[in-house]
């Protein structure tokens, strides 16, 4: 059966004892603290939240993906789903872009404006669109969601931690349903196992 997960406030204590620190927390006189409004995520030795709501913030490390929106005599402008724009030059890339093609690639810096590196251009496809926020729950723990996701929709997926999945399905209508249930059920635990079993009865 489903139980609902804490829902934490920014400010809220969450604990005194030491624990590893994941996102959105922070540390006040020894006392563990939510920075947002957001899912708790807790054990033993570990404490997290997952945000429910906000804009994608670019870490160095992760693997987004982004749309052409532009091409100019000296580079790329890329949609990245935050708010600017990353430019990316035609000198560091061997084979030209166009407007509207979808690519994977990773932060590369993401100070005053985003870098990005290791582009690749994604075969032709569809893309959805989810709150970047989400995209832990989609994703599951050692990626466990998506394998199932992929598994009983007979799909191939990619989901950017910036909030686009791409996808090539046999079952799109089936894989997007499922993913619209872990959307609206993310605060739910065993949220795993309730998908499974819904697209193995689907399935039939």
């Amino acid at each position: 059966m489903n139980t609902t997960k804490r829902i934490v406030t920014p400010g809220e204590l969450i604990t005194d004892k030491r624990k590893k620190l994941g996102d959105h927390i922070y540390i006040r006189e020894n006392k563990i603290y939510s920075g947002v409004l957001g899912i708790l995520n807790e054990t033993d030795d570990y404490v997290s939240v997952v945000a429910l709501n906000g804009p994608y913030l670019p870490r160095i490390g992760d693997g987004i993906i982004g749309v052409v929106k532009n091409v100019t005599q000296v580079g790329y402008v890329i949609d990245i789903k935050t708010n600017q724009d990353c430019f990316f030059p035609k000198s560091l890339l061997t084979k030209e872009l166009v407007k509207g093609q979808v690519l994977f690639a990773r932060i590369k810096s993401a100070d005053d404006s985003v870098d990005l590196e290791n582009i690749n251009i994604l075969p032709k496809g569809n893309l959805l669109s989810v709150s970047s926020v989400k995209v832990p729950r989609i994703i599951g723990k050692n990626e466990s969601m998506l394998n199932i996701l992929k598994n009983n929709t007979d799909s191939n997926i990619l989901v950017g931690k910036n909030g686009w999945i791409w996808y090539v399905s046999k079952n799109p209508a089936l894989l997007e349903n499922a993913i619209n249930l872990i959307i609206n059920n993310s605060q739910k635990s065993n949220l795993t196992n309730t998908i499974e079993e819904y697209l193995k009865k689907i399935k039939g």
